[in-house]
């Protein structure tokens, strides 16, 4: 399906901050899907006080804050439901989240460079791959990544689509809803004989091309985001990221002042230079580069799965009190 680059456009943005605040990064993010976007609801995890909030005026039509805890598809699940109770109009739905710095590159040339595309949904990136928990092996398992999703007409009126996003709620942790949502959204699309695209078409052999190509998606191929977990904590599998700012600076004039002041502010949370931690991760990584991803995916679960059960155990305590 191919459409009109002036089409009426509605964006869903899911938002979450540890801090319930409304970061600069943000902002700039928004006021470019404005670009692109007719209607912007924006959707916050977070009990948002009116000062963050009056941080959005003139950029978002709709502004729904209030604690929910299921994630980016649970903000995604709010906005679309309101649009759809409000009657609001659009031709072409974005799904988006502030997992990513950016955009570096016009969404404008992004989305006219699509258009010539011919499938239902489409987005950023392609991930060909899922973990499958029992068998702990790394699965063929395509997906659009949904932290850019954009739906044609005929997929977001079709009731496949609408019962799927009404069966979201809240999952356990955050891998159970890539699995359940992420993979499952495009799973369920596929199976009903909709169509995807991605913006990047290439890396096809590799689990997550934003992680393991970032710097490469950016320099050759116009990529317009970074993803955070890069900057914020190295990324399990690839260590420290190097170069970064050289990176953006080479391909775009977006404020990289913003991605300090946001890491600075996080900086408690993800890895300090001298932490035990750290030190940990370093020696992991010394270790694990020299095996195929499939060992790495391995390691990480099992690491998830053991601090999973152990705060599950800490909590059930704790409820006797």
């Amino acid at each position: 399906m191919c459409y009109n680059f002036e089409m009426n456009r509605l964006c869903v943005f899911a938002h979450w901050d540890k801090d319930n605040i409304v970061d600069d990064y943000v902002v700039y993010y928004l006021k470019a899907l404005k670009e692109v976007a007719n209607t912007i609801i924006f959707v916050s995890d977070c009990n948002l006080s009116e000062s963050e909030k009056s941080k959005l005026d003139g950029i978002v039509t709709f502004l729904l804050a209030e604690k929910h805890g299921e994630y980016d598809f649970g903000s995604y699940k709010r906005g679309f439901l309101y649009a759809k109770e409000h009657n609001i109009s659009f031709d072409e739905l974005i799904f988006a989240n502030d997992s990513v710095y950016g955009p570096f590159y016009p969404l404008k040339l992004i989305f006219d460079k699509m258009s010539k595309k011919k499938c239902d949904f489409w987005g950023m990136t392609k991930n060909n791959y899922g973990l499958n928990e029992k068998s702990l092996k790394l699965i063929r398992e395509p997906h659009i990544q949904s932290y850019f999703l954009v739906f044609h007409e005929n997929v977001y009126n079709s009731n496949i689509f609408i019962n799927f996003i009404n069966s979201i709620s809240k999952q356990y942790s955050k891998s159970d809803v890539i699995t359940k949502y992420e993979i499952g959204l495009s799973k369920t699309l596929y199976q009903n004989n909709f169509k995807s695209c991605a913006y990047i078409n290439r890396y096809g052999s590799i689990s997550n091309c934003t992680i393991f190509k970032w710097d490469k998606l950016i320099l050759k191929y116009n990529f317009p985001f970074l993803k955070t977990s890069i900057i914020k904590k190295g990324f399990d599998f690839t260590g420290a990221v190097k170069g970064w700012e050289e990176i953006i600076e080479k391909k775009s004039d977006y404020p990289i002042e913003y991605i300090k002041k946001n890491f600075d502010r996080l900086s408690d949370l993800y890895e300090d230079k001298y932490s035990q931690l750290n030190l940990y991760r370093k020696v992991r990584y010394d270790i694990l580069k020299h095996f195929p991803v499939e060992v790495r995916y391995v390691v990480i679960f099992l690491e998830k799965a053991a601090f999973n059960i152990l705060n599950t155990i800490c909590f059930n305590k704790l409820q006797k009190f």
